[in-house]
């Protein structure tokens, strides 16, 4: 019997959702002629009645466009961090690893290789990666891509 009920349920949900779309597409359910001759009273008088939509129509919102203001000079201009990946090898085991600026992903022998070459101070875990520790990590991460020890 549930079964039963459920299909019911789903077919009517359908019924109307299809129905609704019909009507959302400017399709009226009645024909002019219909309604015309449903509202015509009987006798040699006629009426005309139009048929307009009952849903309003969305207004189009355009905002002004406003030119952005300049930024100021005095503001210091961000670290340019290098994104391109380089594939780097390690000269122990000639072990190849790709590199990108995340350093959350680089490999732990490259971790230790930036701190063997003096570029940082220890090896950072990830929940010390503040926003300062991740500009000098990247600025590490772009002297060492280019270091030729360390090139593939």
């Amino acid at each position: 019997m549930f079964e039963f009920l459920f299909i019911l349920a789903v077919i009517f949900i359908a019924y109307i959702t299809f129905n609704q779309n019909k009507n959302d597409d400017g399709q009226n359910p009645h024909s002019k002629e219909q309604v015309e001759s449903i509202l015509t009273p009987p006798g040699n008088k006629t009426v005309k009645v139009e048929i307009t939509s009952t849903k309003p129509v969305p207004a189009k919102k355009t905002q002004p466009v406003t030119p952005k203001p300049k930024a100021k000079a005095t503001r210091q201009a961000a670290p340019k961090i290098e994104l391109r990946t380089v594939i780097m090898r390690n000269p122990a085991t000639w072990e190849e690893a790709k590199v990108a600026g995340n350093y959350r992903m680089a490999k732990r022998w490259i971790k230790e290789a930036l701190v063997e070459e003096g570029l940082l101070e220890k090896i950072y875990k990830n929940n010390e990666l503040d926003d300062a520790a991740k500009v000098l990590v990247a600025e590490a991460l772009s002297i060492i891509k280019a270091m030729d020890k360390y090139k593939a």
